[in-house]
């Protein structure tokens, strides 16, 4: 079997930013501006007014087609050129069952030049998915069969953002979810930390089982870090999110040192290479990948890294449609060390929309998709209103 055709897609599909707002993929209020990208109101970072990911499309001459995914929440043209131009043309004609040899043939073809991350990696991510689903469409099993077979059917899940005009409808949004069986819930720092201590105390006060994780979007200094994580410490928060410069090594290790909460890092990052020196300062004790910024090769390696580091692995699902979904469940799935699977049920309604099938999704869980391969298949008919040219 040879790979024939590859092909990438930019997608982009409008979203209600009021109702999106305090949840994963629009975690903040964003400055008023005519752009489709416009800047986070409290901290240096881009967001998009839509939702906007990368589709990946691979062709075979036995008839077999894979998708893939690269998380792309900004610019994904960018992952769409890198494709076309670089990594299609080496990859036609090249047996797709070879996802080992092929991801160090896509990594190879640009280290030298310092193309070790970012949009690089995040197409090679995509495509790489897609190989696997081939490779397990054309085995006629599950992608979690071919990584060794699941340790459960059922991975934990927890909520990530709630959104609502003030605390108190965030609070009632809660306990919605709590109601349809999640318990455990995220809340980004889209306002002041003291906004944020509150909301976690009133959360906690209306649904004392609630485990509680706080997500401060890279914002603090690490005196800053600090003082807040020790406010954390006092009210008992499950992890402390992406609190410093995402490159802060030393910073990261000195505040794991400095407060009792766990610290929890990994989507910003996408090799071994790039995650090792967080693991060997001890600066991180909850490891977030993300599957559609890794691939699923890496991906299994970089939890494997986490396992020999004794650190839980709590993935990281963000903006992104049922392929990076689908593969991120496969993966937690199929390791050893998994806490719990990040679920944004906004953003999975929108996934939903553009599969054939519904992910499974039940009291406070999440399934693995059935079938072979990743299990989902999109719709294209349904996708075409948002592929940008």
């Amino acid at each position: 079997m040879k790979i024939t055709r590859v092909s990438a897609f930019a997608i982009k599909i409008p979203r209600d930013l009021t109702a999106a707002r305090g949840t994963a993929g629009s975690p903040a209020p964003l400055v008023e501006s005519a752009n489709d990208y416009r800047w986070a109101t409290n901290y240096q970072t881009l967001y998009s007014t839509k939702i906007e990911t990368a589709l990946i499309k691979i062709e075979t001459d036995a008839g077999l087609v894979g998708w893939g995914e690269s998380q792309s929440p900004v610019a994904p043209e960018v992952v769409r050129t890198i494709v076309e131009t670089i990594l299609a043309p080496i990859l036609i004609g090249e047996d797709p069952m070879a996802h080992e040899r092929l991801w160090a043939r896509m990594y190879n073809s640009m280290r030298v030049r310092g193309h070790t991350t970012s949009f690089m990696l995040d197409a090679i991510a995509g495509i790489d998915t897609a190989l696997w689903d081939i490779k397990g469409k054309a085995l006629k099993t599950r992608v979690c069969d071919l990584l060794g077979g699941p340790f459960t059917d059922h991975l934990p899940a927890y909520v990530s953002g709630l959104s609502g005009a003030d605390q108190a409808a965030r609070i009632e949004q809660a306990a919605d979810y709590h109601r349809r069986g999640f318990k455990s819930f995220k809340l980004f720092m889209d306002a002041e930390p003291e906004e944020i201590l509150q909301l976690t105390d009133g959360l906690r006060g209306r649904l004392p089982d609630a485990q509680v994780f706080v997500d401060a979007l890279w914002r603090f200094d690490l005196a800053q870090a600090v003082r807040f994580g020790k406010q954390l410490d006092a009210r008992n928060v499950g992890w402390f999110e992406a609190p410093l410069k995402p490159e802060d090594v030393s910073g990261h290790a000195r505040l794991a040192e400095s407060v009792e909460t766990p610290i929890a890092i990994g989507e910003s990052y996408r090799t071994c290479r790039e995650m090792l020196p967080f693991f060997a300062a001890g600066a991180v004790e909850i490891f977030q990948p993300d599957i559609g910024r890794s691939g699923i090769t890496e991906g299994m390696k970089l939890c494997a890294l986490a396992e020999l580091h004794h650190t839980k692995v709590a993935f990281h699902v963000s903006i992104g449609l049922g392929v990076q979904i689908a593969a991120a469940l496969h993966v937690a799935a199929s390791i050893p060390n998994l806490m719990v699977v990040e679920c944004n049920p906004q953003v999975w309604q929108v996934a939903e929309s553009l599969l054939k099938a519904s992910l499974p999704v039940s009291a406070g869980a999440v399934g693995i998709p059935d079938g072979a391969g990743l299990g989902v298949e999109i719709d294209e008919e349904k996708l075409k209103p948002f592929i940008t040219t």
